[in-house]
């Protein structure tokens, strides 16, 4: 019986695959959260794989087709600086991985963090830290 059932299961998925309606499953990025709602709305919500966009080789999931419209409208309104690893890391010329519940926007700009630390050392000079990441960011790439 249980044989059965997996064989059944493994024809129906060939068949989805055949037929182009299973979804690859690729990384999304910054941890699927949605770049739009940390500019719109000041918080971090996760995306829905329904919507999602491609940019800079990169997958970004959206929270709604509203945001997913606006996103491919005009994507450098919602640039996620360093493909998403924290800001302060790469100021200081690692790569560290974010909390994507952990932001700041700054002059149009997301900043993801790996730590409420990280975010505060970065909030107390934007500018200045952001210049020193973006220094490191080219070899670091």
């Amino acid at each position: 019986m249980k044989r059965a059932l997996m064989l059944a299961v493994g024809a129906a998925l060939a068949v989805a695959v055949a037929a182009g309606t299973y979804a690859e499953t690729k990384e999304s990025a910054i941890g699927g959260y949605c770049p739009v709602a940390y500019v719109k709305m000041g918080k971090a919500v996760k995306g829905d794989a329904r919507w999602s966009s491609e940019r800079d080789g990169q997958t970004f999931l959206f929270s709604a087709a509203q945001a997913k419209e606006m996103f491919d409208k005009s994507p450098d309104q919602f640039n996620v600086a360093y493909h998403g690893y924290c800001a302060t890391g790469i100021a200081m010329g690692k790569k560290i991985a974010s909390n994507p519940e952990i932001f700041t926007v700054n002059k149009g700009v997301t900043y993801l963090f790996s730590s409420a630390e990280a975010k505060a050392m970065f909030d107390k000079d934007p500018d200045g830290s952001s210049a020193k990441a973006d220094k490191h960011w080219a070899s670091l790439r």
